[in-house]
Formats: C-alpha cells, sequence, structure tokens
C-alpha cells in the first residue's frame, strides 16, 4: 500500500482508520487487542499500520498493559494559599479521583532547572498524560525531553493557545471587562500595575487593557515592578512611589490580587479611603481577596473547569494515544465585584494636600 500521502507526517491512527475505513476508536482498540474487535479487523488495522509506518505512542502502549489506575502528571510553579496554582491543583485531583486516577505532582518553585527536573520524573514513571502550567512562555525545553514518550497538556495564560493540547485562560477578555467595569463606575484615569516577567499571561493583561482603553479614547498607563515570587512588595513599592510623585489615579486594576493587596495596604497607610479616594481591583479571587479588611474586586478564575478540562483532556489522550488531533479549551475569569471599587472621585485629596 503506498504511503506517498503521509510522508509529511508521522502517521497517526486517524490515517490508518481512513485507509481501514472504520473509526479511529476501531483502530486504538484493534491495536490494543480489545475482545471486542474481530481477528479480522485486527489483522486488517495491524497490516496497514505496519504498511505506513506507523508507530504507537510510548506512553499509551505502556499504559495499555497495566489493569489498575493510571497517574497522571501535573507540574506547577508553585503551591500555597496566596497562588492560583493551590486550587487549581485540588480542582484537577478532584476530577482525576472521579475518574478513578491520581495526580502524581511536581511544583518547580518558578525554578527552570527543578521544572525540568519534573519533567524527566514523570518521563521515567510514564505518567498517561502530563498537565503542566509552566513557568515561562519559552517552552521548547519542556516539548523536547517529553517527546514520544509522554503528551503534553499545557493550561494557563502563558502557552500560546496553538499548542496541540491546552486549557487557555483568556486574560485579554479579563482585561476588557476590567476596564468596562471601571469605565461604567465613571473612571477615567485608570492605572494598571504588572510585574516581571512579561510572559503571554501579562502581555494578555497588557494589550487587552490599553485596546480597551483606547477604545474609549482613554490613555493607556502601565507600570512593572517586581517578580511574580513577590507581587505584594511590588504593589506596596509602586503605589508609594505614585503617592510620592502627587500621580495618583482614581482606579488601579494589578494583575494579581497579592499586588492588589500590597497596594490596597500602602494606601490605607497613607490615609487613603478605599474605594472613596480611589478603586483598586486584583486578578485570580485568592481566598484572602473576600477577608473584610480587604473585599477586593478581583476575577475569579474558572478552577473546576479548568480541572475538569484538563484531566478530560488528559483521559482521552491515554484512551487513544497522542494522536488526537488539536485539543483546544478556552476559559475565561468571572468578575467578582466588592467593596474595593465604587464610583470615581471628584478628585483625589492627600488629607489637606490637593492632588
Amino acid at each position: 500500500m503506498p504511503t506517498k500521502g503521509f510522508s509529511h507526517k508521522k502517521p497517526t491512527i486517524k490515517d490508518i482508520a481512513k485507509l481501514v475505513g472504520v473509526s479511529h476508536v476501531a483502530v486504538s482498540k484493534a491495536l490494543k487487542d480489545a475482545p471486542d474487535i474481530s481477528s479480522a479487523l485486527k489483522e486488517k488495522v495491524n497490516r496497514v499500520a505496519s504498511e505506513i509506518g506507523y508507530m504507537p505512542n510510548a506512553s499509551a502502549s505502556y499504559l495499555s498493559s497495566k489493569n489498575t489506575a493510571h497517574n497522571i502528571g501535573m507540574i506547577v510553579p508553585s503551591l500555597g494559599a496566596d497562588t492560583a496554582y493551590d486550587e487549581a491543583f485540588k480542582a484537577i485531583s478532584e476530577a482525576a479521583a472521579f475518574k478513578n486516577h491520581s495526580i502524581l505532582l511536581g511544583v518547580s518553585d518558578r525554578n527552570r532547572d527543578l521544572e525540568r527536573q519534573y519533567c524527566r520524573i514523570m518521563c521515567e514513571n510514564r505518567v498517561g498524560a502530563l498537565i503542566i502550567s509552566p513557568i515561562s512562555s519559552e517552552i521548547e525545553d519542556i516539548k523536547q525531553i517529553c517527546a514520544q514518550t509522554v503528551p503534553l497538556i499545557f493550561i494557563g495564560g502563558k502557552v500560546d493557545s496553538k499548542e496541540q493540547h491546552c486549557v487557555h485562560l483568556n486574560y485579554s477578555k479579563s482585561a476588557a471587562l476590567a476596564v468596562d467595569y471601571l469605565y461604567a463606575l465613571g473612571h477615567r484615569d485608570i492605572f494598571l500595575f504588572l510585574y516581571h516577567p512579561m510572559n503571554k499571561t501579562i502581555m494578555q493583561k497588557k494589550e487587552g487593557y490599553e485596546k480597551a482603553m483606547r477604545a474609549r479614547n482613554l490613555t493607556p498607563t502601565v507600570y512593572l515592578e517586581g517578580e511574580s515570587a513577590d507581587t505584594y512588595t511590588a504593589g506596596c513599592v509602586l503605589t508609594e512611589s505614585l503617592i510620592k510623585s502627587g500621580n495618583l489615579p482614581t482606579a488601579i486594576w494589578c494583575a494579581s490580587d497579592l499586588m492588589a493587596i500590597g497596594v490596597m495596604d500602602t494606601l490605607k497607610l497613607n490615609h487613603f479611603k478605599i474605594p472613596e479616594d480611589i478603586s483598586v481591583m486584583g486578578h485570580d479571587n485568592l481566598p484572602f481577596s473576600k477577608f473584610s479588611a480587604y473585599q477586593l474586586t478581583t476575577f475569579d478564575v474558572p478552577k473546576k473547569a479548568l480541572g475538569e478540562a484538563a484531566v478530560n483532556m488528559a483521559l482521552t489522550i491515554m484512551e487513544n494515544g497522542d494522536d488526537e488531533e488539536r485539543i483546544h479549551v478556552s476559559l475565561e475569569a468571572l468578575l467578582i465585584k466588592r467593596g474595593s471599587t465604587g464610583k470615581a472621585p471628584v478628585k483625589i485629596r492627600d488629607k489637606g494636600n490637593e492632588i
């Protein structure tokens, strides 16, 4: 049988299915010697697979020989109540448990070398699929380590949504909603606080904010300070600097809840009222954001939906091998309105000094 039609790529289960004239599920079962597939079909499928040079995914082959529940790998940059990854892991772990699977977790502590090592460990343990929220938008090293061994599912906003398998968070939508909401409250002087590194998550928020501001003929003002490991301090430093310069806006949107808390604490120390003088918004809806001391308006990342989507994607790949075509899920955060935002003031007073 000619193989000319498949010289441009690695042959897949779906290629075999087209040639044999059956579904890709039937082909997958035939290759796994499933009892509900006839001997004649198994023979034909295996013959076609051999003729076009099909090579089964190593991870899928390994898993098909096991009768016990299979591990799903997961690597996140950090865990704890001050990160969104804590709840994301819980959501994914819970979704996997209900599907009779378990999660093998690695926490990279925002260290590239440790992230790479965890990838190698996941490959050595032959997890059925690896769900990863990388610490950087640069992921070629991850893809190289896991190539032909463990299928990858990227989650979050740091990775391009064009990756083969991903659960993508649309932070540009968060930016548009933030500007819409503050504009409706009468705010025209709206600042955005960001932090390093300038990965795709941060860039989505920045570009979405700038687009939304310009659409309303407003001037976007973006400040970049600090690192992702300590956004609270970055919020404090930026706010203190603006107070000293007398350049405070009527509203500040921060790229993270922890950064917004730093802004609020610094404003309060300098006798500003929130939201009467300045409105403050965050992102991620971390547990402390609802505390009475803050009542932070923020965005809730759909963690349960993210967990279910990532696990369902992993199970699909584990069932059919990594020959599945691109699987992509896009999710949007939900605006949570609390007491840290209010109508824009007529003017801001620095307790005696007009600004």
